[in-house]
């Protein structure tokens, strides 16, 4: 059994609203007049003869405070109070990207991107306005298109703020991405093997090219860093991106800080609440939460994986649990080393938890099915893969399973024998997971090594028992003439 390792899905850096914190005074909003050119080469909103933004109206600007005021307690009516703002003011491109970022917030993409389409005519020159387009793109699985965005942001030449934290960390994470899936296409589709030494190779990995795009990945992180030193998101990805890197030792120095930055930044804030100095829906808002730790002691439990210190890894699993009970990657990582000290029942506890969460989780399904297998609940087993092969036909996996289960716990050879030929066959298997067709041939090849190795064994067996009944028989005859 393959230790079922979670991965850590892209941790989108969060937006703000454009409040005056932001988009400096707002009386110097909007207008206008003559246009400049911003670093990004182009034109910027409307500005008078001096050069400053043309303030916008009095009546805008009141209703733009309120919707800010109300925006987390009642994002649906500080809408509506944007929306009357932007028409107050034609040119109140604030107004107009507060409402794609609440719209965004509530899932309405369509609506936010409408939103921001307005908002960046008026202001190109906006960054925010590309980092939440990005952040959904990135939602949509759209890496390309979110990387073109980010970059007019961050680009060295041609940025608009080449040192803007979320879009370098949005950006360092679709590298980081890009370097697991070259990893996981260099694997076949199989997972590391769970070894209870750590590593066998240790320090970089060999796989240049993922190598130099988790490079790319770190210099971006580490510009991020430099806008905020005090980001978990930030410690977290690089601590992941090193343990991938397999350089360990860095990896665990870097997530033994997120651990800190995590305690300093929540008690920082936390005086801050208790001065009056921000209120509690301010506190709740910045503060980081048990879940961001959960993440941060899920990869720290991989990183003593990797260094063979097994029970070290499932502590700090287990210490994550407990910061996030619902964390799917959390669970996986609990659940694959208990299949592998053949804790069966806990991990097809485990495995009925996450599917209570993700009903649609193919790869929970098919691992429950392999607890149920380590259960003896043969049947059941059976009945998991079968349902996976009729209903996810892009699901090679569960082919494989049912032919093992066939060869291991039936010893039905001839009938697991074919499952494997036919599941070497599948092309979804051949694309997805050539490293299982390469196993599925290997067991093939022992399975006919098997057969042979009985035939011959029979037929030593029948020609011993030829020389037996040979040598009784003429026992019989001497005895007979005696």
């Amino acid at each position: 059994m393959k230790l079922k390792y979670g991965r850590v899905s892209l941790r989108v850096a969060c937006a703000v609203l454009a409040g005056a914190g932001l988009c400096g005074c707002l009386a110097g909003c909007g207008g206008s007049g003559t246009t400049t050119k911003t670093a990004a080469g182009v034109a910027s909103s409307p500005v008078d003869a001096s050069g400053n933004r043309v303030a916008v109206k009095e009546a805008a600007i009141e209703l733009f405070s309120k919707g800010l005021a109300i925006a987390d307690s009642d994002p649906a009516q500080a809408i509506r109070l944007f929306t009357q703002a932007a028409k107050e003011d034609g040119r109140f491109a604030e107004a107009w990207y507060n409402i794609g970022l609440l719209e965004q917030r509530l899932g309405n993409v369509s609506e936010a991107r409408a939103a921001y389409e307005k908002a960046r005519q008026m202001r190109p020159d906006m960054a925010g306005i590309y980092t939440n387009l990005a952040k959904m793109l990135i939602g949509e699985g759209k890496y390309d298109e979110a990387e073109a965005l980010l970059l007019k942001v961050v680009d060295d030449k041609t940025g608009i703020e080449p040192y803007n934290v979320e879009a370098n960390l949005n950006l360092g994470m679709i590298y980081r991405r890009r370097g697991e899936a070259i990893l996981e296409r260099e694997r076949g589709g199989v997972e590391p093997k769970f070894n209870i030494s750590g590593n066998e190779r240790k320090g970089e990995i060999e796989n240049r090219e993922a190598y130099d795009m988790f490079a790319k990945a770190v210099a971006r992180i580490r510009r991020a860093l430099s806008g905020d030193s005090n980001n978990i998101y930030s410690y977290e990805n690089l601590c992941a991106i090193y343990y991938m890197l397999n350089q360990l030792e860095v990896a665990r120095l870097v997530c033994t800080q997120a651990k800190l930055k995590y305690e300093e930044y929540n008690a920082e804030l936390k005086s801050q609440l208790d001065a009056g100095r921000i209120s509690k829906v301010e506190f709740d808002r910045k503060a980081y939460t048990p879940r961001d730790l959960a993440v941060i002691f899920n990869t720290s439990g991989l990183i003593y994986l990797a260094e063979g210190e097994v029970s070290l890894g499932n502590a700090e699993f287990r210490s994550a649990l407990e910061f996030d009970s619902n964390s799917v990657s959390v669970m996986l990582n609990v659940a694959g080393i208990a299949v592998n000290v053949q804790d069966y029942p806990l991990a097809y506890d485990l495995y009925t938890r996450i599917l209570a969460l993700e009903p649609g989780n193919v790869a929970a399904y098919l691992s429950k099915g392999v607890a149920a297998r380590g259960l003896n609940r043969l049947d059941e087993a059976e009945k998991i893969y079968r349902d996976i092969i009729a209903r996810h036909p892009n699901f090679p996996q569960a082919s494989f399973n049912l032919a093992v289960l066939y060869q291991e716990y039936y010893l039905k050879f001839d009938e697991a024998r074919k499952m494997f030929e036919d599941f070497a066959a599948l092309p979804q298997a051949q694309q997805i997971i050539p490293g299982r067709v390469e196993e599925a041939r290997l067991r093939i090849k022992q399975i006919d090594e098997l057969k042979e190795a009985q035939r011959k064994a029979e037929a030593e067996q029948a020609e011993m028992k030829a020389i037996i009944e040979e040598n009784e028989r003429r026992a019989r005859e001497r005895g007979a003439s005696e």
